[in-house]
């Protein structure tokens, strides 16, 4: 028998016993009390002495009617024991069935943020070193190709991890997406992606203002949405039937040019999540990590493009 079943029969023996006590006081308040206090009036208005026998019933009497009054007293404010009890096993229910199970998932969701930070950390500090290790005339063309290569070092590691860190499930389309912003044509321009292959993608670019990522880059702040369809921040006319199928929840983060590579002014590009499922994002588990991410990759473009705005002054010299 579990405990759920011996505070159930323990409920009903209390019950039982509290029912009997409160019954026993009102038949003695309402049908008993009144004709016994009758005689005593009786006895005493008439004169007569009474004899040992009716003071002991008296007394009996006086002493049933304290008890059953304390009964009743404390009937009507009584906290029962197996009610207590009863809370406290649908408490614990609630802790096993949902607050437990929510903790567990954040601190997975956390050791595994811990982890693909670390390792992109890794990936960043070793990159950092070949671009230093590097000669003086190095190929600019080639330090194109390991530009896109480290982003992919970098990034690849969200890719790889995305359901531990996203909930991202079977049916889930996911899109990563690092936008970089072209200042000729003064569009953000994608230098690297990953996708479900499921989703048919047209890389198209981005005006600052326009969209969730043109939205993030001109207000240089991380930016979430659980659910594009009725977003009051995004207008129609900034996304298509098949954004609001395929790309439904997302978030932009902002990579930040903190080390003044084009003036500090404006953002160097965007970080972009998004999955075809509502709510897939939680500002709460993801923006402390979707901001680091961030950093480490304004870190990597800062140390690169130095190196390639050196490699391209290197060739013009002719060195």
């Amino acid at each position: 028998m579990d405990l759920k079943q011996v505070n159930q029969a323990n409920k009903n023996i209390e019950y039982s016993i509290v029912s009997a006590s409160i019954f026993c006081a009102n038949t003695w308040m309402t049908l008993i009390a009144p004709l016994v206090i009758g005689l005593f009036a009786s006895k005493l208005f008439a004169s007569q002495d009474f004899t040992p026998t009716e003071i002991t019933l008296y007394s009996i009497s006086i002493t049933i009617h304290i008890i059953f009054a304390v009964i009743i007293f404390y009937a009507g404010n009584r906290r029962s024991t197996t009610l207590a009890v009863e809370e406290s096993l649908t408490e614990t229910e609630k802790y096993k069935s949902e607050i437990i199970p929510k903790a567990k998932a954040v601190y997975e969701v956390s050791k595994t943020q811990q982890s693909v930070t670390y390792l992109m950390t890794l990936e960043l500090e070793s990159l950092i070193d070949e671009v230093r290790s590097r000669p003086v005339d190095y190929p600019l063309a080639q330090g194109l190709k390991d530009w896109e290569a480290g982003l992919n070092r970098i990034l690849w590691h969200l890719v790889d991890h995305r359901t531990q860190l996203f909930g991202y499930k079977g049916d889930s389309l996911y899109n990563f997406a690092l936008y970089m912003y072209d200042e000729t044509s003064e569009e953000l321009c994608i230098k690297w992606r990953s996708h479900d292959n499921r989703l048919n993608t047209s890389n198209r670019r981005w005006k600052p203002g326009f969209g969730h990522v043109g939205l993030a880059f001109i207000q240089g702040e991380a930016k979430i949405c659980q659910d594009i369809a009725i977003s009051s921040e995004l207008s129609d006319s900034a996304t298509i039937e098949s954004d609001k199928k395929n790309y439904r929840s997302f978030i932009s983060v902002p990579i930040k040019d903190s080390y003044n590579i084009l003036g500090g002014n404006k953002p160097l590009g965007v970080l972009v999540f998004t999955s075809n499922h509502v709510s897939q994002f939680s500002w709460e588990r993801d923006k402390i990590f979707t901001l680091t991410v961030a950093k480490i990759l304004s870190m990597y473009i800062e140390r690169h493009m130095i190196s390639l705005v050196e490699g391209t002054k290197n060739e013009r010299e002719g060195k």
